[in-house]
């Protein structure tokens, strides 16, 4: 047997890294002990890190013998997270556990271990299609999904469900011989409950996390040392300061898992084939349902095995439009979900009716339960959102770390001072921590929570509401905005523009005029035929349902739809045609026979995205011959009618709608000269043949009205905008083209997959430019994105323009979700350099949107999503900043929600970040200079054995520092148009760096020429340590006025306006704070009465010159500091980028998008080094990669 003591699994987009450990008692007992004598201080470091304590009480060992597992995941080679989870040794057959929670009724009250003799191996079905048939086995649970341990193979596999490793065939025999009830037990007792179950902490549980914040641990430690000092007054606003910090995130965080848990739980009883019902909760996979008729919702994952079900997946796709799920054949195939997703019935959809063979119920066998399901996978990724990588909370953590640094310094400096003034012991500790306090500045938690959540204020009066405050940060670093269609961007479906007919009084036939109203239409008219029967539409409680598109092409007629008179539940094998016919008293002639005008629907044959057409077999009454109806793409179409059907102006015609961005249909139709059984033996090519040109449909999926202006306005700012849908191709194309996703003079280049390989296709307005383009992709190994993956895309027409003769502007790639899977399995190396290019992404699943949004943040883009289904979950989840449209499912998983749908709530959120980015800088840079600036205060003035007295401390502390930290988010964001550039988000930069080092040094000079100037004065004496507490001396006074100044002077000169803020005038607010602050320190200054001065314990100098002489030297600073800031840091750095160059670059080559944008431009990004062959396949042009 082989002993594994680490092990690589890959799951989803994760790489997992498993290892084994084992407790040692003597470890953990010393942990304990040395813990204990240390006060619990390491107790609170392993809280922080839970894996030191794993290293301090476990030792590695192999996985047969461990007792936990260290997991350490890596999402795209990037990001790690660290889990520790325990290992379970479990018997099947052992399931009094299950039995306590109260199914004692649904499994006859057995208790304790089960010993049928009925076959107690029960087999796990696992990820990789396999079976394990064991009675004990090992497992640990990680993100609520089972990884097994199989000790032949010695490694951990994922528990799948019943439908891995099965063929269809023999899930139609597991529902003839459901388990019974001792084998559901075990069963349930392997894959758990069936319930999607949300943790809800408590109150004081999130209190407690909160509080052991390494921030807010720091600010008791601070607290405790001026206790000791005592430094009452500043403790208590600290106090009060955090306790309404740590209740503010407590509320929310509490809210929102409360949300969430009342959003997604759902119970109901279930009926059993044999008519049992039980609770939803005690459903396992193998069970097998009887469907009611009407009105469901599903529970779990489960395979449609006999009759036929009407669903409505919009927790699923986003659209409410009823779909219809047929009986999985009994074939001896491999059950593969996706494939065979159109007989899954998935967990959370909603079953509208359900059709069966004669008083046969529906079955279904159930697949997937609980956190395995379809919609257990949407929880989880809700409940593990992807790790979030913004550089400005990482530059945070690790300014404070200098800031640690310095105080280190401080604290050395004091001892080694103090030391040598022979100062008692104690006093030197309290004084060295004093000054660690100073440095790092206890309210810049509170100060950075205040500021945000005045953004978060203004939201919700613009009626946007935030789950995350921290979410407001990272909205304003977005450069990249990825949009849902259908809600989003448009109103829900599509509406009817008008029928182009084609008029065969002229040789060749051409399309005529257009006509806006198809009612008009004769109704013995092969184009309006087509159109109302030509569809899958049903009648559901005498109401039309069905695709949005075939309801309106229907409803556009004016014709009725008539089913068989019988309960719709029961009319699934009935071979009496659906019927549609005009309401009027339209008659046909029929062997001299006045017959009215009834279409019977005999055949349908759906839509096929890769065919691009959809068609029906009808038979009008009294003929005895079938008529096809075919619709479908014009340019698919047109090559399966006969030439001389096909209008000669129709390139011009199409061309002219596609432009307007309308979504064109063509019609076309054929007499079929067969029986209906000779029909049920046709294959489907064999139909849709020969057929007759008929017309245009044109529609119209109307935007919303503020979309073209919002898309406009963030392409202005250099914002990459993607559109990512579940709909069809040809829709998203012609409404990326209306609102400027894609604009006029950008060519559109197709990429399109078969088999593994990539053909790409260039076209403008739709209408195709070039040959079909077949991609041979050289890859280099795993160089990544920005350098490898060099293929040779050109279009066949070459690198200029045919019409123009002028090079080709530049171009956007479009592609479908089957396009996507091939390019991320098969050409993984490339992903980088389409997204680069890609604007519009059309039949993506929910997992693919949340893929393009990852690979997309894997380029370096800050990304945020906007959509308002819940199949847009996921996609919010993992976007930097998720903005949902709608309250139901995806305003969960997303951390901004408007209420009003539209995307205008884009802009304002990105308005509101920036604004809220920009704040936050200066709050923390304002946070910062305050602490270095009091820290080189009190360290001077250790130097003259002074210090700040209690109360100057507290007048800083408080009315200075609190009071401008509280007004200074009130300025409001910038209304005018966003900039092209965001807001930084490193802290450690070189313009965030050159800004702090260039203040302080400006502030050490102040202060100490305000020294230099009191030296000067024939009565000044150098202040003497006397061994008191008395701090009242002139280089007290000198230090302090000064710096009084310096701290006014920040506030203004780190309130920074345009282009993300309005200007600090506006902040009525701080301005006043600003003006009074001032007036009360040049009061302080000159001529403070005798109460004020001994109360701030100020020695004022003899000559008043030495307080003109302070308020020149203020003056002076703030006219520098701002210059500064304003001219240098903010125009020539922040604007002109006057910078060195090799900063720039390097700058650019940490950011894989703008290596990859410089690297493409428009012609070399489709041709590189390539040799261009003809392929005879696809009647274009095959390019294969040169070796460089």
């Amino acid at each position: 047997m082989t002993l594994s003591v680490e092990q690589q699994i890959t799951l989803d987009d994760s790489q997992l890294v498993v290892h084994g450990y084992r407790k040692c008692r003597w470890r953990t007992i010393l942990m304990h002990i040395l813990s204990t004598l240390t006060c619990g201080i390491p107790y609170l470091f392993f809280h922080w890190c839970p894996t030191w304590l794993l290293y301090v009480t476990s030792v590695r060992c192999c996985f047969q013998n461990a007792d936990k597992v260290l997991v350490i995941e890596t999402f795209q080679k990037k990001c790690k997270s660290y889990f520790i989870h325990k290992i379970i040794d479990k018997n099947i057959a052992d399931a009094s556990g299950l039995l306590n929670e109260g199914f004692e009724d649904e499994f006859g009250g057995e208790k304790g271990p089960l010993d049928s003799a009925d076959d107690l191996y029960t087999p796990l079905h696992l990820d990789d299609g396999t079976k394990l048939n064991v009675q004990q086995y090992r497992y640990f649970r990680h993100k609520k999904q089972y990884l097994i341990w199989d000790a032949c193979r010695a490694q951990w596999v994922r528990l799948a469900g019943v439908e891995r490793g099965t063929t269809c065939a023999q899930l139609h025999a597991a529902a003839a011989r459901p388990p019974c009830t001792e084998r559901r037990l075990r069963i349930l007792n392997i894959y758990g409950l069936n319930e999607i179950k949300v943790p809800v902490q408590s109150i004081m549980t999130l209190i407690m996390l909160e509080v052991f914040n390494p921030f807010y641990v720091f600010q008791l430690f601070t607290i405790a040392v001026w206790l000791a000092e005592p430094y009452y007054y500043y403790c208590i606003a600290i106090v009060l300061m955090s306790t309404f910090g740590v209740a503010t995130s407590v509320i929310q965080t509490k809210k929102n898992q409360e949300s969430l848990r009342a959003t997604v739980e759902a119970h109901d009883t279930v009926e059993l084939w044999g008519g049992r019902r039980v609770a939803s909760r005690a459903l396992c996979p193998g069970d097998v349902l009887a469907l009611p008729p009407h009105g469901a919702t599903m529970l779990c994952d489960a395979a449609l095995l006999t009759g036929a079900a009407v669903v409505n997946e919009s927790m699923l796709t986003g659209e409410s439009v009823p779909v219809t799920k047929t009986a999985l054949q009994r074939i001896d195939k491999e059950f593969n979900l996706k494939e065979h997703n159109s007989s899954v019935l998935f967990c959370g959809t909603k079953v509208i009716q359900t059709r069966y063979y004669n008083n046969e119920p529906v079955k279904a066998l159930v697949l997937r339960t609980g956190y395995n399901t379809s919609k257990g996978e949407l929880v989880r990724s809700i409940l593990y959102p992807v790790p979030a990588d913004f550089k400005f909370d990482r530059d945070s953590y690790k300014f404070i770390i200098i800031l640690a640094c310095i105080a280190l310094v401080g604290l050395g400096y004091t001892v080694a001072l103090k030391t040598y003034r022979a100062m008692t012991v104690g006093d030197i500790i309290i004084k060295a921590l004093d000054i660690i306090t100073i440095v790092v500045p206890p309210a810049l938690p509170a100060a950075m929570t205040v500021g945000r959540l005045y953004a978060v204020g203004r939201l919700k009066r613009a009626r946007i509401t935030c789950l995350n405050t921290r979410a407001v940060n990272v909205s304003g670093s977005l450069d990249c905005i990825c949009f849902d269609k259908t809600g989003t961007l448009t109103e829900d479906g599509l509406d009817m523009w008008g029928v182009v007919t084609v008029s065969t009084a002229s040789s060749p036939p051409l399309l005529g005029r257009p006509q806006r109203d198809p009612k008009q239409l004769n109704d013995l008219h092969e184009l309006k035929i087509g159109m109302a029967s030509c569809h899958s539409l049903i009648l559901l409680n005498g109401e039309l349902a069905g695709d949005p598109l075939d309801l309106k092409m229907f409803e556009s007629t004016s014709w009725l739809l008539e089913e068989p008179d019988v309960p719709e539940q029961t009319n699934y094998d009935m071979l009496t045609p659906t019927v549609v016919k005009p309401r009027g008293a339209a008659n046909i002639n029929v062997d001299d026979l006045h017959v009215p005008l009834e279409v019977g629907i005999v055949q349908q044959y759906q839509f096929v995205s890769q065919l691009q057409r959809a068609s029906v077999a009808v038979r009008l009454l009294g003929e005895d011959v079938l008529r096809v109806y075919c619709k479908g793409a014009p340019e698919t179409l047109r090559t399966l009618c006969k030439p001389h059907t096909v209008p000669a102006n129709l390139d011009e015609v199409l061309n002219s709608y596609a432009e307007k961005g309308y979504r064109v249909i063509a019609m076309s139709t054929r007499i079929l000269e067969a029986t209906f059984k000779q029909l049920q033996k046709m294959k489907r090519e064999e139909v849709e043949l020969d057929l007759e040109f008929l017309g245009l449909i044109i529609l119209e999926n109307r935007l919303k009205p503020a979309t073209t202006s919002i898309i406009r306005e963030l392409k202005e700012a250099n914002i990459h905008v993607v559109m990512i849908t579940g709909d069809n191709l040809h829709t998203a194309l012609s409404v990326a083209r209306e609102c400027g996703v894609l604009r006029a003079a950008e060519r559109v280049v197709l990429l399109s997959a078969r088999g593994a390989r990539l053909y790409c296709q260039s076209s403008r307005h739709g209408v195709n430019v070039g040959g079909c383009v077949s991609l041979e992709l050289e890859c280099a190994g795993e160089t990544g994105a920005a350098d490898s993956g060099r293929g040779s895309w050109r279009s066949a027409s070459g690198s200029q323009d045919a019409e123009t003769g002028h090079s080709e502007p530049q171009y956007k790639i479009v592609m479908t979700g089957d396009t996507w899977k091939v390019l991320r399995t098969h050409h993984a190396s490339l992903v980088g350099r389409v997204i680069a290019r890609g604007a519009v992404f059309a039949r993506m699943s929910p997992d693919q949107k949340q893929q393009l949004v990852l690979d997309y943040q894997a380029l370096g883009y800050y990304v945020g999503m906007c959509g308002d289904g819940a199949n847009d979950c996921g996609a919010l989840r993992a976007a930097h900043a998720g903005i949902s449209l709608s309250e139901l499912e995806s305003s969960v998983a997303a951390p901004f929600t408007a209420a009003q749908a539209d995307v205008a709530c884009v802009t304002r959120v990105l308005r509101e970040g920036r604004a809220a980015l920009a704040t936050s800088f200066g709050v923390f840079k304002f946070m910062i200079a305050y602490s270095l600036t009091e820290f080189l205060s009190v360290a001077f003035l250790y130097y003259f054995d002074s210090n700040l007295t209690d109360f100057q401390f507290l007048f800083v502390d408080v009315a200075l520092i609190v009071n401008f930290a509280f007004f200074f988010g009130m300025t409001e964001a910038h209304s005018g148009r966003l900039c092209k550039v965001p807001p930084l988000t490193s802290l450690l930069g070189l313009v965030p760096i050159a800004s702090l080092v260039g203040q302080m040094l400006l502030i050490v000079v102040g202060q100490y020429l305000s020294y230099l100037a009191l030296t000067h004065f024939p009565w000044y004496v150098r202040h003497t340590y006397e061994g008191d507490e008395a701090n009242e001396c002139w280089e007290n006074y000198a230090i302090f006025t000064i710096s009084m100044f310096q701290y006014v002077t920040m506030a203004i000169v780190f309130s920074h306006g345009s282009p993300y803020r309005r200007s600090v005038v506006t902040n009525k607010r701080l301005m006043v704070s600003v003006l009074l602050m001032t007036a009360i320190c040049v009061y302080v200054t000159v001529s403070p009465a005798q109460w004020l001065s001994k109360f701030l314990e100020l020695r004022m100098p003899k000559d008043s010159l030495l307080s003109y002489i302070v308020l020149a030297l203020a003056s002076f600073n703030f006219v520098l500091a701002l210059f500064f800031e304003r001219v240098v840091i903010e125009y020539m750095m922040e604007r002109k980028q006057m910078i060195p160059n090799f900063l720039k670059e390097r700058h650019v080559r940490k950011t894989p998008h703008l290596m990859i944008k410089r690297q493409l431009t428009d012609m070399d990004y489709l041709s590189c080094d390539s040799v261009i062959k003809y392929d005879k396949e696809t009647n274009g042009s095959v390019f294969d990669s040169v070796s460089e």
